[in-house]
C-alpha cells in the first residue's frame, strides 16, 4: 500500500511541473532546458490542486529539477519545505528547435524533423539531446534518489521528456516509442522501489485536476 512504509522500500511520487505559457500555446512551443520561465496562472492552480491531493501523504524529502517551472510547482505542492535541486533531471536540450513549434519545425527543417520523429532515441533534437542522452542522465539520478531513501516517501518534480524516458525504462518500452507515453502537466506517477527493483504503480494520474476541465 502506498500509505504504508517499510525499511526496504522507497515510494517516489514523480510529478510533472504545472503548465507554462509555452505549454498552452497551440501548437505547443518547445521550451526544453533553454527557456526557464515561470508557471502560467493555470499551472499555479494545477500545482495547488496537486498539493491538496497529495496532502494525504507525508514526504520525507522533496526533490526537483532546478528549472523555475519545476521549483514553483514543488513549492506549491509542499509549501515551506526544503527542495533539493537535482541538475540531472532538467528537461531535454532541444537544440536549434528551442522556442519553435512542431508545425514550424516540420516546414523549415523537414529531414531532421522526419528522422527525429522516426526514432528520437538515435536522432536527437538538432544540436541538442536524444531520448537516449536524456535517459543516460535521468534514470541513474532518479534511481539514486530511491536508493538513498529506503524506508521513506519522496516527492520529485520533473519534466515531460524526463518522466517519459523513466516510464519507458520501467515498462521496458523502446526509447524509439517514448512519445507514446502521455504525461500531462501536474500528473502524478508513483514508483515503488524495493530490493533494487523499481515498479511503476501509477502513471499519469490527473483525477485531482478534473475541476479545471469542467
Amino acid at each position: 500500500m502506498i500509505d504504508s512504509l517499510s525499511e526496504d522500500t522507497c515510494w517516489m511520487f514523480l510529478v510533472r511541473h504545472g503548465a507554462t505559457d509555452f505549454n498552452l500555446k497551440q501548437p505547443t512551443v518547445l521550451q526544453g532546458n533553454g527557456i526557464n520561465g515561470p508557471l502560467a496562472a493555470i499551472g499555479q492552480q494545477q500545482a495547488a490542486l496537486t498539493g491538496k491531493f497529495l496532502s494525504a501523504f507525508s514526504f520525507d524529502s522533496v526533490y526537483s529539477s532546478p528549472m523555475v517551472r519545476a521549483i514553483e510547482t514543488a513549492e506549491r505542492i509542499v509549501p515551506g519545505r526544503e527542495i533539493v535541486p537535482v541538475p540531472e533531471i532538467v528537461e531535454a536540450d532541444v537544440g536549434r528547435w528551442l522556442g519553435r513549434d512542431w508545425e514550424d519545425i516540420q516546414n523549415a527543417d523537414p529531414e531532421a524533423y522526419r528522422l527525429h520523429q522516426e526514432d528520437p532515441s538515435i536522432h536527437p533534437y538538432p544540436e541538442g539531446e536524444s531520448a537516449t542522452d536524456v535517459a543516460r542522465r535521468t534514470v541513474p539520478a532518479l534511481t539514486k534518489i530511491m536508493n538513498e531513501n529506503l524506508g521513506k516517501r519522496v516527492l520529485v518534480v520533473a519534466h515531460n521528456i524526463v518522466i517519459r524516458v523513466m516510464v519507458a525504462h520501467l515498462y521496458q518500452i523502446p526509447l524509439k516509442q517514448f512519445r507514446t507515453i502521455r504525461q500531462d502537466n501536474c500528473c502524478v506517477n508513483v514508483i515503488r522501489y524495493r530490493q533494487e527493483k523499481a515498479e511503476l504503480v501509477t502513471c499519469n494520474s490527473t483525477f485531482h485536476l478534473s475541476e479545471l476541465n469542467q
